[in-house]
C-alpha cells in the first residue's frame, strides 16, 4: 500500500510520489516480448539519467563532467599512440632482429610522384600493430620477435615493388608495449592520421596481403599491388579492384589536405607534422 501524499512541502510530496512509483514498478511483470522489454528498459534508463541529473543539481558543490581514468582502453591507447610518435625514426632497412610486440608507423621519404605531398613529412603512410606470439607474454622476450618480423615483412614487400618504391626510402617508428595495449594504440593512430595504405581508409590498401592460393585466383588485385607491382602472386591476378588512375587521384586528394604542425592531443583532423616537435625524444 502506498503511503499518503504529504501536503505543503513540494519536495517531500514529489519524493513520496517517486517512492510509490518505484514500488509499483517493482511489482510489474516485465513484457514477454524482447522488443518491448528493451524499449521499457531504455525508457527507464533515460528517466534514471534525468533523475541523477536532478539529484546533482541539489548538491551545492560542483561535480566534474568527466573523470580521467588512465586504465580506460581509449585513454591507454591514446597514451601509447602519443608515446609511439615521440620515438626516434629508424631507416626501415637498418633494423636488426629484436624481441617485442607493439605498434609502429611507416614514413615515406622517396621520389614517387603520387606521394610527393607525403614524402619527407611526419604523416605516416601506414600504421600497424604486431601481436605477441604468446598471448600470455609478460615481457619482450616472451612476446617473441613479432614487431621486428612485421616490419621486416613490410620491408620485403616494398622491396619487390622495384618499379615504384625502394625500401631505403622508408623510415619507421615503433614502440614495444605490454601485451594487450597494441590494438587500442593502433586504432587511435589510424583514426588520427588516416594513413593511405591502411585498409580502413580504402585508398591504397593491400600491403599486408600474403597472397592468394590457387583456389582463389579469381580475386582482384589490391590497390597497393596495382600502384606498386612486383609481388609475383599479385601479378598473376586477372583484374584490379580499382583502376590506377582512380587510386592516384584519391591519394592526391587525401594527401592534399592541410598538413599542419598539430599533434594528436589536439583531437583535430590535422594529420601533418604530428610528432615533429617530439620526434627525437625517445628511442624505439
Amino acid at each position: 500500500m502506498s503511503s499518503p501524499i504529504p501536503h505543503g512541502d513540494p519536495a517531500k510530496r514529489i519524493l513520496s510520489q517517486l517512492t510509490a512509483l518505484v514500488d509499483e514498478l517493482e511489482s510489474v511483470t516485465p513484457p514477454s516480448r524482447t522488443a518491448a522489454r528493451n524499449s521499457l528498459r531504455n525508457a527507464l534508463t533515460a528517466e534514471a539519467t534525468r533523475l541523477e541529473q536532478a539529484v546533482s543539481r541539489l548538491d551545492p558543490i560542483l561535480r566534474p563532467s568527466s573523470l580521467f581514468d588512465p586504465s580506460a582502453p581509449a585513454t591507454t591507447g591514446r597514451i601509447v599512440a602519443l608515446t609511439t610518435i615521440a620515438q626516434q625514426r629508424h631507416p626501415l632497412v637498418s633494423l636488426q632482429p629484436f624481441y617485442g610486440a607493439g605498434v609502429y608507423a611507416l614514413y615515406y621519404k622517396g621520389p614517387f610522384g603520387a606521394y610527393s605531398l607525403l614524402s619527407g613529412t611526419e604523416q605516416p603512410i601506414y600504421v600497424g600493430k604486431a601481436d605477441p606470439k604468446n598471448v600470455a607474454a609478460k615481457d619482450a622476450v616472451s612476446q617473441g620477435t613479432s614487431l621486428f618480423d612485421r616490419l621486416n615483412e613490410h620491408r620485403k614487400n616494398i622491396a619487390k615493388a622495384t618499379s615504384t618504391l625502394r625500401a631505403e626510402d622508408f623510415d619507421c617508428r615503433f614502440l614495444i608495449v605490454q601485451t594487450g595495449y597494441q590494438r587500442a594504440a593502433e586504432e587511435y593512430l589510424i583514426n588520427f592520421f588516416k594513413p593511405i595504405w591502411n585498409n580502413e581508409m580504402r585508398i591504397c590498401y593491400g600491403l599486408g596481403k600474403h597472397g592468394d592460393s590457387a583456389t582463389t585466383r579469381a580475386n582482384k588485385r589490391s590497390p597497393w599491388d596495382t600502384l606498386h607491382p612486383g609481388r609475383g602472386w599479385a601479378g598473376g591476378l586477372m583484374e584490379n579492384q580499382k583502376p590506377e588512375s582512380q587510386i592516384r587521384g584519391t591519394v592526391q586528394i587525401t594527401a592534399d589536405r592541410p598538413i599542419k604542425g598539430e599533434t594528436p592531443d589536439d583531437d583535430r583532423d590535422d594529420r601533418g607534422t604530428a610528432g615533429r616537435r617530439a620526434g627525437g625524444c625517445g628511442d624505439g
